[in-house]
């Protein structure tokens, strides 16, 4: 057991190690050595874990983004109606990207331009998440709360290219300007063109409160 979690252990320091390098110096110029050397393991030891530097950088996204995941799946069934999950969503992407500035970089400026990451586990894990928005839109229309007529994949490209975007300018441009005040107005813009006519808008909660913990949740819910 100990030798196995020394194991994961290592794996973890060299993808942290990477991410932090990748982000810093670009996919081209960074090297194994450097990687190895900031995790403090051989060469040998990373290629131990991946067989190729592509493959490296491919791994990273599928840790951060199960994680965030995790977090959603543990929310959302406390919460009421589609609006409510959608904008929890959008919440969880932003903040995702908000707290990882470096794994934000590698996304929006180095992967998202690469066809061989299509073909990755770590894509498959990205598009998980992708379709749990895709099933919130369509619990929207099922449940009559957006309008029949809604495309979920236009209403999800929207939202994620709105999301992306946003990222992507404030790394180009090297500035830092706080993004989760953003959450609200993006969600409510939306929500105005899909919400079912004659239907009133929810109640809007404060922002940034949704991704609360599942126990805290429950605890409200009981209250």
């Amino acid at each position: 057991m100990a030798k196995v979690r020394q194991k994961t252990e290592r794996r973890e320091r060299v993808l942290e190690c990477a991410l932090k390098i990748f982000a810093e110096k670009g996919f081209q110029d960074a090297t194994i050595s450097e990687i190895s050397k900031a995790a403090q393991v051989s060469d040998a030891t990373v290629y131990e874990y991946f067989k190729t530097k592509e493959e490296l950088l491919f791994s990273i996204p599928e840790q951060i983004t199960e994680s965030s995941i995790r977090e959603s799946e543990k929310v959302l069934p406390f919460l009421r109606g589609a609006e409510q999950k959608l904008r929890a969503l959008v919440q969880s992407y932003v903040t995702t990207y908000e707290r990882n500035p470096e794994y934000t970089a590698l996304i929006m400026l180095h992967l998202k331009t690469s066809r061989n990451f299509l073909q990755t586990k770590a894509y498959e894990v990205v598009q998980v998440a992708a379709r749990m928005m895709l099933a919130c839109i369509r619990e929207g229309i099922e449940t009559r709360t957006f309008r029949k007529d809604t495309d979920p994949y236009l209403v999800r490209a929207m939202i994620l290219g709105t999301i992306e975007h946003l990222f992507t300018r404030k790394h180009l441009m090297g500035n830092s300007p706080e993004l989760m005040s953003q959450v609200d107005p993006l969600v409510d813009l939306i929500l105005d063109g899909i919400r079912a006519k004659g239907l009133p808008a929810g109640t809007p909660s404060p922002p940034c409160c949704w991704m609360m913990t599942a126990p805290a949740a429950e605890e409200k819910k009981k209250s």
